[in-house]
């Protein structure tokens, strides 16, 4: 009994400072702590969200890990200057609401796309036969004139024929794939790994290839099941928080 009092309390605990970095999360997110204010001290946020000082304190260093926070010895807590975008990962993944950031605007661009041959690894990703033709569309996301992603969206080329072109003019893959009866869609899976990014990646990053990137794998499917596209990209690490 008294271990599942303990227990207990431990949960209670975890949710006490998951709900006050929550909150604080939204109130960065949504500008109410500016980048490179300083938050109030930990006695007066302790006081203001109702919880001891050690709830606060576990709250703060859960933002700090996130990179949301830069914690001063003896000085405070700071909200980062360069905000990074946070990126929300569910089984719906929407640019438009997935993708955060704090007094920037969050754009696409389509920086190339072509039809080729389906390599093997994208073949069996999009359920296609080695060699079929598959629509190779390179993307770049930028909060203002920033990059933060980089990513390469695949799909079948007989299936979506002008994909490229109705995405440009819509702004919106969710708009541009009812245009051929996908309804909606879900995220199957994504891998996340960290590495060190290629040249181009680095490129279009506008970052220094030392710098290591978040890189990403995924398929999308629809109500059916059936595979849509599969998506390979990368986060500059330092610029996007990916939040489960």
């Amino acid at each position: 009994m008294e271990e599942k009092n303990r227990q207990d309390k431990g949960v209670r605990a975890a949710g006490g400072w998951a709900a006050v970095a929550a909150k604080l999360r939204n109130a960065i997110d949504t500008g109410t702590h500016a980048p490179g204010s300083r938050l109030p001290g930990e006695r007066a946020l302790s006081e203001q969200f109702g919880v001891s000082r050690v709830t606060m304190r576990r709250a703060i260093a859960e933002l700090e890990g996130e990179g949301l926070l830069r914690v001063a010895r003896g000085s405070g807590a700071y909200v980062r200057a360069d905000m990074p975008v946070r990126f929300q990962l569910g089984d719906k993944v929407r640019f438009t609401k997935d993708l955060t950031a704090t007094d920037a605007n969050l754009t696409r661009k389509v920086v190339s796309a072509r039809e080729v041959p389906a390599i093997a690894d994208i073949a069996t990703r999009l359920n296609l036969q080695p060699g079929e033709a598959v629509l190779e569309m390179c993307l770049v996301a930028y909060a203002d004139a920033l990059p933060v992603s980089v990513v390469m969206r695949s799909c079948s080329a007989k299936r979506f024929p002008g994909l490229a072109e109705k995405f440009t003019v819509m702004g919106s893959f969710t708009a541009a794939l009812k245009d051929y009866g996908v309804a909606d869609y879900w995220r199957r899976s994504t891998d996340i790994t960290a590495r060190m990014p290629t040249e181009a990646e680095a490129r279009l990053l506008q970052q220094s290839r030392l710098a290591p990137v978040l890189a990403y794998a995924g398929e999308d499917i629809d109500a059916d099941g059936n595979v849509i596209s599969c998506q390979i990209g990368c986060f500059a690490s330092e610029r996007v928080v990916v939040t489960v």
